[in-house]
């Protein structure tokens, strides 16, 4: 009786943790969009303002062209569709330097769960991802006058080992930006350098042998956009083993992030 108890009262307290976090992403989101006139419909005017200004700036300013996938589709769409993965990793690893500092009065005067923080920051960046997927998806329809490859449907093959590493990269951010608030200037530094040495503009195969090597190993994004883009634009299945060994790498750092942010957050209330 006493272990039916218990298995009900954990049950219960997982479910009462697990709405508190969709409650606390659906804050978030509310607060970007409160006080503007049009509301919520911004979360999807941007991303289609955005991905038309790509389209006619790559389609007909500078004529450019995708190897492989440019000679049929818009060099815009290709474009758009690397950068919302990087705008994913980006908000992920940004919002977890300045997670502490943007819920200290919660951390103080609540006893909330540390792990319902680092949930709902990443739920809320999943969430404006498949916003600017859906934008993606509109254009992509409208100009191409066709839907994508079947392939398409794999696509979280590919983004959930990265949703993975972006959340084991945030939460060692939030664990020692706590503590070290110089992090929140230097990481939107390195992610400046992360989009430009990424494979959204370029393809790798564009890249010397050390520079592929480099940017397909060393940068989160080297491995998950050519398969992505294989996916969505070559019609293709990726190659599996670089992304089983990403995947790897993902969990092992989520894991490794998850223990340092339960050591780290015991003192959250001190630095709030």
């Amino acid at each position: 009786m006493a272990s039916v108890t218990l298995s009900r009262f954990r049950n219960e307290r997982t479910r009462g943790q697990l709405e508190l976090t969709v409650r606390m992403a659906r804050r978030q989101i509310a607060q970007r969009y409160r006080e503007s006139l049009f509301g919520f419909a911004w979360s999807i005017l941007n991303p289609l303002a955005l991905l038309l200004i790509y389209w006619i700036v790559f389609s007909f300013v500078f004529n450019s062209s995708w190897v492989g996938v440019g000679e049929d589709y818009s060099f815009g769409l290709v474009i758009f569709s690397g950068l919302i993965f990087f705008y994913l990793y980006s908000e992920i690893v940004n919002n977890a330097t300045f997670l502490v500092q943007n819920n200290s009065v919660l951390i103080r005067r609540t006893t909330l769960s540390m792990r319902t923080l680092p949930l709902a920051s990443a739920l809320a960046s999943i969430f404006t991802f498949l916003l600017n997927f859906c934008a993606l998806m509109i254009m992509w329809i409208a100009l191409e006058r066709a839907l994508p490859p079947v392939t398409m449907l794999l696509l979280p093959m590919v983004l959930a080992p990265l949703i993975v590493l972006c959340m084991g990269i945030g939460l060692i951010l939030s664990s020692f930006s706590a503590y070290f608030r110089d992090l929140q200037q230097v990481i939107p530094l390195i992610n400046t350098a992360v989009l430009f040495l990424s494979p959204v503009f370029f393809p790798t195969s564009s890249l010397p042998p050390k520079g592929q090597f480099l940017v397909e190993w060393l940068n989160p994004l080297g491995i998950i956009l050519p398969a992505s883009k294989d996916l969505m634009f070559g019609g293709t299945i990726p190659d599996l083993l670089p992304l089983a060994i990403y995947s790897v790498v993902a969990v092992f750092l989520f894991c490794a992030g998850w223990f340092i942010y339960d050591r780290a957050s015991r003192g959250f209330a001190d630095v709030a």
